[in-house]
């Protein structure tokens, strides 16, 4: 999504920037009520991130589409663990407690969907109007079926259509604005029949986003994943005004991708936390239970945004070839952290 600097690279780009950049060949998807890019943009430095970010900037001239570059970075954080109740992880994080369904979970408090708190297993059989929103382009579908399930009789069903560059998402409707400024976003994902994968850091997807306005723009960051089906902490902050999704004089974004990989046919549980405050935007990841370190990412290079929506299912930032097909069943947003056990 960003030019590469000299005019020397713009051979090799044309070569390789449908394999190569990390986001994608294409434009960015636009978010709802957004512009989509579809001109240049002038693209600032990117700033490197605070301690743990491990992020690097990459500045330039902005062409129309979506060259890029990979990302490198490493983090320092705690370790997870713990369930139910309000035990407290390794790091720190207070884990927020519901009843297990018999297989998982201990917790001794129900969870209520009010306020700061979400809790959906989809047992209704339909998506509730009242909680979340729906946002489906490119012939993507969301709804309820039994066909696989985390628990109960119900899952929220994500219908991709292959080769094409979707968004099928639900969207959060009763918890934002954030307490704090600060959400921990718990759901669990099927992914079949597979991932596409390259070796050059495409395909890149996202499954939690979290987005918001600071005082340039736009700015979506949450957890998808890149390249080799690997797991992405990502942020971008466009910097062309409020919810204007394109590239701004100020645009950067930031990884890193993980060696950790998605697994298929399977169920995740994935857990963010993204947040931010006067000065500083935070990101945590855990997948099943245990934190990805390099993810941790306290960036300050741009300010934080406001945070006013979380986004849950895939959003393709450029056509993605055999995946078809996504469920997601409990569901948990909160002001501090769920883990896995709690349904």
């Amino acid at each position: 999504m960003r030019a590469l600097r000299s005019v020397s690279w713009l051979v090799v780009s044309a070569v390789i920037s449908c394999s190569f950049c990390l986001w994608g060949c294409t434009t960015s998807p636009a978010r709802p009520g957004t512009p989509h890019p579809d001109g240049s943009a002038s693209g600032a430095a990117g700033a490197s991130g605070g301690a743990g970010a491990g992020a690097s900037g990459v500045g330039g001239q902005a062409t129309t589409g979506d060259a890029g570059s990979g990302f490198s970075g490493t983090g320092t954080g705690g370790a997870s663990g713990g369930a139910g109740g309000q035990t407290a992880d390794a790091g720190g994080d207070a884990l927020a407690g519901a009843p297990g369904d018999g297989a998982t979970g201990d917790g001794s408090a129900a969870c209520q969907t009010m306020g700061n708190e979400l809790c959906e297993d989809f047992e209704s059989g339909a998506i509730d109007p009242k909680v979340w929103g729906t946002h489906t382009t490119a012939g993507a579908t969301v709804t309820v079926d039994g066909m696989h399930v985390h628990h109960g009789a119900y899952a929220l069903h994500v219908k991709m259509v292959a080769g094409a560059q979707g968004i099928g998402q639900i969207t959060d409707k009763v918890t934002f604005p954030a307490k704090d400024n600060t959400s921990y976003t718990r759901a669990y994902f099927y992914f079949s029949p597979d991932l596409p994968h390259d070796t050059m850091g495409g395909y890149h997807m996202a499954y939690l986003l979290g987005t918001g306005n600071n005082d340039l723009g736009f700015v979506e960051a949450g957890l998808g994943s890149a390249g080799n089906k690997q797991y992405l902490g990502y942020a971008e902050y466009y910097g062309a005004g409020p919810d204007v999704h394109a590239h701004g004089p100020t645009f950067t974004e930031f990884g890193p991708d993980s060696p950790t990989m998605v697994v298929p046919q399977q169920w995740i549980c994935l857990e963010l936390m993204q947040g931010g405050d006067a000065t500083t935007t935070h990101r945590r990841v855990w997948v099943d239970g245990t934190e990805l370190l390099e993810q941790v990412s306290d960036y300050s290079g741009r300010k934080p945004p406001q945070f006013s929506l979380m986004s849950i299912g895939v959003l393709q930032y450029h056509a993605t070839p055999t995946l078809t097909d996504v469920w997601v069943d409990d569901i948990r947003v909160s002001s501090s952290r769920i883990g896995c056990d709690p349904p």
